[in-house]
């Protein structure tokens, strides 16, 4: 799936490419990532998505995994962006958005009954106030929903209209 993100340097938007990742190629906490995606490559019904550039199909610049919960119901299970896209000194913008746009995507296309077109998550942080921060910053720039506990939802206008700004500019 081809995408854009911002470099941010020089404020242009460049082209990108989301794909499916393999195993050897997957960050890890090791590559100074939060998480160990190796480790949950192989969670049940899930595929793994990496996002680089065209111009570099060897640095990762974000990774999703990607879950189907009882066959039926579309989850993200794990996001994360580069660590060198974090902060104010960050490469690239708009990384988090483009994967989560894909994830709503995988959600229409593969989510069954009530569950189509609706894309649920959990926000898990170590500290409850970076937890409400992280729920904030989803619901806020994602129009993520709050459904209870750490539970959060995209749902079908909300969802395509991150598809429009982030998979179809």
């Amino acid at each position: 799936m081809k995408a854009k993100i911002l470099e941010c340097a020089i404020e242009k938007l460049i082209p990108a490419l989301i794909r499916s990742g393999i195993r050897t190629e997957m960050p890890s906490i090791h590559n100074n990532w939060r998480f160990n995606f190796n480790k949950h490559f192989n969670l049940p019904n899930s595929r793994a998505f990496i996002l680089v550039t065209e111009e570099n199909h060897k640095q990762i610049e974000g990774c999703l995994i990607f879950q189907m919960r009882e066959k039926t119901i579309p989850y993200m299970s794990f996001i994360e962006i580069a660590p060198h896209n974090i902060g104010k000194k960050k490469k690239y913008d708009f990384v988090a958005g483009c994967l989560i746009a894909y994830a709503f995507q995988q959600s229409l296309n593969l989510g069954k009954g009530d569950y189509k077109g609706a894309l649920l998550f959990d926000v898990k942080e170590e500290h409850e106030s970076d937890q409400i921060k992280l729920m904030a910053l989803y619901s806020k720039k994602y129009n993520a929903k709050y459904i209870g506990g750490t539970r959060m939802g995209i749902f079908d206008d909300d969802g395509n209209i991150l598809i429009t700004e982030y998979l179809e500019r």
